[in-house]
């Protein structure tokens, strides 16, 4: 069988560059403009073909006197990743589709001697608040160091345009759009439905403030979630229109005003009031020559190393089999990333309603390997998680403990440490948070669905049998009894305790008193740091550079590693094998379709930021008791 899925893996290598040849003969890549054709520049999809450079013979005598200074160009589009990116194709590094990449992308422009600048070109971005913010951080570093920062864009929703407000020229696409609006939450109540179609959401809950189980047992909110959230929901929004009614140097008032008003006003009219800095053909080629003169050329890379073109059969399946280094050359900073839903396994066991997750025996090797490096002398965690499994969240507590006992160890918050992605942040010596990341929820909720009244509507009969005590506690066609419900309730009390625990051993000397910001309340970053919930407010680059200092690093004398490493070819090659030759379908058709539909109906954005609450929730049929963020918070 081993031998069997060799051939399957080299097979498979060999489809991959059979059918990735010919796409490389179809694509064409435009040559770049000079000065004298520049007026029939391409649109400024790429920054080669966004402005001109000197005739060769000034290249020539520029290149005796000193290096041709470079304009920086950073495309942010869909989603960016918060984990570690995989190569990328065509030539192109994938780092720009991870916040990361982008962030490590601002600071080598701001430390390149040669690189006058940047233009951001943000192409209808999927971002989180937190990531806009992060983002700014870094902007506002370039910036410092003398260089300028053009934002430019086709159109601006509230989160883009929030970004481009960091940046010295907000520029807009001549007749191009600013739709700018408030924040707003949509939270889904299912218990009429699930009454419509048999179904029944049996929970309990520790935590006044928790609401974890309202979506699924209630027509509406409670008011202690209402006040939980509308407290939540009025810090962030004060954060949003204070950062830009200040770029724009207008009061909140007139910004609020011209969020309206934004939505009728044609692009020189955005101009007049002040929105936009100015207007711009697409090419960009007058506005990039007026800002940084004429003797320049593009840097797409800024640092990172392209990867393979599709052209170059060889350097393909160079990249598509290389394994990532396991350990570190010299003194270096791990950055372990935890994304998504915490689940008891491997990464990628998440299911079918996650392409991301935190699978507990995968971060915890991975922190136990940090732990056994010498090389590796700090480590910094990054988390953006609702939480899930309490059980899982108790092995990776342990786990960033033990490693706090032998080396530093830093938390950076993303959007979220929220529930069991709080408790695992407990653990950590120093917590840094973005003002808009959501922190706390710190309770537990646990129960099952009971499906009896839809498998009579079905037709299916269900013959239940057992042995002892409790042995029929989960049974999927009645609820509770008030005997077990004694049982879970005294179970999810000690897990309650037990996360308090947590938090005080982390943050005793910082929290005053554990029950006000307990009990499942809900805080942003800004807040955190207030209550002592989290210590800093900050980006995942400041929390790496103040553990350089902490483990007195020098600047240019030490690598950051990322952990878990990303998943190589021939390990994706191999579980796929693997189940092929045990199951050929890896996922009902319905389920797929089930899941495509659920993407169209929700959006891109909602879906991302529901799919680890949804599969969180579906945790439930294996680990009765969670550490789950209470709703689908999707900022809008």
């Amino acid at each position: 069988m081993n031998a069997f899925r060799r051939v399957l893996l080299v097979a498979c290598a060999c489809v991959v560059m059979t059918f990735a040849a010919p796409i490389a003969l179809a694509q064409h890549k435009p040559a770049e403009p000079s000065h004298e054709n520049k007026a029939h520049a391409k649109p400024a999809t790429k920054p080669a073909e966004a402005a001109a450079k000197p005739d060769a013979k000034k290249d020539k005598e520029k290149e005796k006197t000193e290096p041709e200074p470079i304009v920086g160009w950073i495309e942010i589009s869909d989603h960016l990743h918060e984990g570690v990116a995989g190569p990328g194709l065509g030539g192109k590094s994938a780092s720009s589709h991870s916040l990361r990449g982008v962030l490590q992308k601002l600071r080598h422009v701001a430390l390149e001697p040669r690189c006058k600048g940047v233009v951001l070109f943000i192409d209808e971005p999927e971002l989180e608040l937190a990531q806009v913010n992060e983002i700014t951080l870094a902007i506002a570093e370039v910036r410092a160091a003398g260089k300028t920062v053009i934002a430019f864009s086709q159109g601006y929703d509230l989160k883009s345009y929030l970004l481009a407000c960091s940046a010295d020229r907000v520029v807009l696409q001549q007749k191009g759009s600013l739709e700018v609006q408030g924040l707003g939450i949509e939270e889904m109540y299912l218990a009429g439905l699930f009454e419509k179609v048999g179904l029944k959401a049996d929970f309990l809950q520790v935590g006044q403030f928790k609401g974890a189980d309202e979506p699924l047992t209630r027509m509406g909110p409670s008011d202690a979630w209402n006040s939980n959230i509308n407290a939540l929901l009025d810090d962030l929004y004060d954060q949003v229109i204070t950062r830009v009614a200040q770029a724009r140097k207008m009061n909140k008032a007139d910004m609020e005003k011209a969020f309206v008003d934004s939505w009728a006003l044609t692009d020189e009219q955005c101009v007049q009031r002040g929105l936009i800095d100015e207007l711009a053909d697409r090419d960009m080629v007058e506005l990039t020559e007026k800002v940084f003169g004429e003797d320049f050329s593009w840097d797409q890379d800024l640092g990172e190393q392209p990867g393979p073109k599709l052209d170059n059969p060889l350097a393909l399946l160079q990249m598509l089999l290389h394994a990532p280094q396991k350990q570190a050359s010299r003194p270096s900073i791990a950055l372990v990333h935890a994304s998504g839903e915490i689940f008891s396994g491997e990464n990628g066991g998440g299911g079918v309603f996650s392409d991301e997750g935190i699978g507990s025996k995968t971060l915890v090797r991975a922190l136990g390997e940090a732990r056994d490096d010498d090389m590796i002398k700090g480590v910094v965690l990054r988390i953006d998680s609702p939480g899930g499994s309490a059980t899982a969240s108790e092995a990776i507590w342990q786990a960033v403990s033990e490693l706090a006992e032998n080396k530093p160890v830093y938390i950076s918050v993303g959007a979220m440490a929220a529930s069991g992605g709080y408790y695992i942040a407990s653990a950590g010596q120093t917590i840094y948070v973005d003002p808009a990341s959501i922190v706390g929820s710190i309770g537990v909720v646990g129960g099952k669905f009971i499906v009896g009244d839809l498998y009579q509507k079905l037709g299916v009969g269900v013959t239940r049998r057992s042995r002892g005590p409790l042995g029929d506690m989960f049974n999927s066609v009645e609820p509770f009894t008030d005997a077990q419900r004694v049982t879970l309730r005294a179970a999810f009390a000690k897990t309650y305790d037990l996360f308090v625990d947590r938090v005080k051993a982390g943050r005793g000397d910082h929290i005053a008193d554990i029950e006000k910001v307990a009990q499942g309340r809900l805080f942003s970053g800004k807040q955190a740091v207030v209550n002592g919930l989290a210590d800093k407010l900050g980006g995942v680059q400041t929390a790496l550079a103040d553990m350089a200092t902490e483990c007195e690093l020098k600047a240019g004398e030490y690598d950051v590693i990322d952990l878990p490493e990303p998943r190589t070819f021939p390990e994706i090659l191999e579980d796929w094998v693997s189940g092929f030759t045990q199951s050929p379908t890896a996922m009902a058709p319905d389920a797929a379709a089930t899941i495509a539909a659920a993407k169209a109906v929700m959006g891109p954005v909602a879906w991302r930021s529901s799919r680890s609450v949804i599969a969180g929730m579906m945790l439930m049929r294996r680990e009765p008791t969670l550490l789950l963020l209470p709703a689908v918070i999707r900022i809008k």
